[in-house]
């Protein structure tokens, strides 16, 4: 059995859902809305000449998008509901996919079933299809993909939502297999946002929606994808990777949907330990005492959020180590707010102009789950400080409460949710887990 039939067999049993899963799907839910938002506010001028695009092309109302209230074709909500989702990166991702899941599978998700007029139980499979589908593809892709210059967001969200689509129309194993061959050649995505105009990032989880239902729907009228899609010599794999690591496609005790991280800060992933460990050491130094900042971080680190030193705008903060890690040694705390600058402070060029990275493969090892980074700051009198942050804060293995995701939604919902519709919101979701018919969490968003 090859790859591509092997992995679609796999992603046919998954059938039943444990509490443990439906839970942890809900907080993935929750976590999309709180980014949804957060993007919603922080990439607005990218934002407003997508809707100028694409709600121009009001087709058949099928799917509701977030914070309207009319519905458009269920492959264009899902674009825009996706967009919204990337637009501040606080999205959910996986280490060993080494990109984001929810921001591309929920929204096609939940588009196509508004469109079905899907069960509860059947989107909670379609995500937890998806949610594996990209993780086992995503992984087994890397980190070739990464060196290749591809986005695995876009590359590998494609196909995870044409598997996810394909279970809401309820296609066997081989109609799995076909929308995920079909899928193969509708995907795209490169990183060349992070060496200029990041604003448009989101366009690839976006596509990757949009063109992952268009292949579940070709599935679902019987059209036939290439065989061995995947693993062929013209395939998938052999496009974006030197090296197929298989055993990552293979599935383990348990639903990769419990091997996803949540984020904290608004801000590229590859960020994240750096802001977590200036943080701690703002309680150990102050900032007009620095001589030299030295960041040891691994090498996609660099090549993914290193390039931007003095962004100058929101959406290059969200790709700047330099920046975001200045910001925190400056003030203690990074957040929304701290996207917010028009121009770079005196303080924070001043710290910037001190950073220094340097290249550590040591920092990453994808067997212990670690893509870390090392501080040291050299005081002006000689003293050397150092901080070393391998995992930060909402990884599985630092996991974040129910109430910290809550929180997050809130303060990503500031200004345009009010309590009573983000009450209704989470009783929505909640409701996902019981009997009947899907109803739209989306929905409510868009209610005056």
């Amino acid at each position: 059995m090859g790859i591509t039939t092997s992995l679609a067999f796999d992603l046919f049993q998954i059938q039943k859902l444990s509490n443990q899963d439906k839970e942890q799907l809900r907080l993935l839910i929750i976590d999309f809305f709180a980014a949804s938002y957060a993007g919603y506010k922080q990439n607005r001028d990218f934002n407003h000449a997508v809707e100028r695009v694409v709600c121009c092309q009001r087709g058949v109302e099928e799917a509701f998008v977030f914070l309207q209230r009319g519905r458009y074709p269920a492959a264009k909500a899902a674009f825009i509901n996706s967009i919204y989702g990337h637009g501040a990166e606080l999205d959910d991702g996986n280490k060993k996919a080494m990109g984001h899941v929810g921001v591309h599978v929920i929204p096609a998700v939940f588009a196509l079933a508004d469109k079905l007029n899907s069960t509860n139980e059947e989107v909670l499979v379609a995500l937890a299809t998806g949610y594996e589908a990209y993780i086992r593809i995503s992984s087994a892709a890397q980190p070739g993909m990464v060196q290749r210059g591809f986005h695995s967001t876009g590359m590998a969200g494609t196909l995870a939502c044409s598997a996810a689509c394909a279970r809401l129309y309820h296609l066997d194993a081989q109609g799995i297999e076909d929308a995920i061959a079909l899928a193969t050649t509708l995907s795209g995505g490169l990183l060349s946002y992070g060496e200029s105009r990041p604003a448009i990032k989101p366009l690839n989880p976006a596509k990757a929606a949009e063109n992952g239902i268009f292949a579940a729907m070709l599935a679902s009228e019987g059209v036939k994808g290439p065989l061995k899609a995947l693993e062929g010599p013209n395939g998938w794999f052999h496009a974006v990777t030197s090296k197929i690591e298989k055993d990552m496609l293979k599935g383990g005790e348990h639903l990769l949907i419990h091997e996803c991280y949540f984020k904290l800060y608004p801000s590229c992933r590859h960020t994240h330990c750096g802001i977590e460990a200036a943080i701690n050491l703002h309680k150990r130094i102050k900032a007009e005492d620095i001589k030299a900042v030295y960041v040891y971080i691994y090498p996609n680190a660099i090549k993914l959020a290193g390039q931007i030193h003095f962004p100058q705008n929101q959406d290059e903060t969200k790709f700047s180590i330099h920046y975001t890690l200045a910001c925190a040694l400056q003030y203690g705390t990074y957040g929304i707010k701290d996207m917010e600058y028009t121009k770079l402070s005196d303080e924070i060029v001043n710290l910037i102009n001190r950073i220094h990275l340097i290249s550590d493969e040591a920092m990453e090892d994808r067997s212990k789950n670690i893509r870390g980074t090392r501080v040291e700051v050299v005081k002006k009198n000689g003293e050397v400080i150092k901080e070393a942050v391998l995992v930060p804060k909402g990884d599985p293995e630092k996991p974040l409460g129910r109430q910290d995701i809550l929180g997050k939604l809130e303060e990503c919902a500031l200004g345009c949710a009010g309590q009573k519709t983000l009450e209704k919101l989470i009783r929505m979701i909640e409701d996902l887990d019981g009997d009947g018919e899907f109803i739209n969490p989306i929905s409510v968003t868009g209610e005056l």
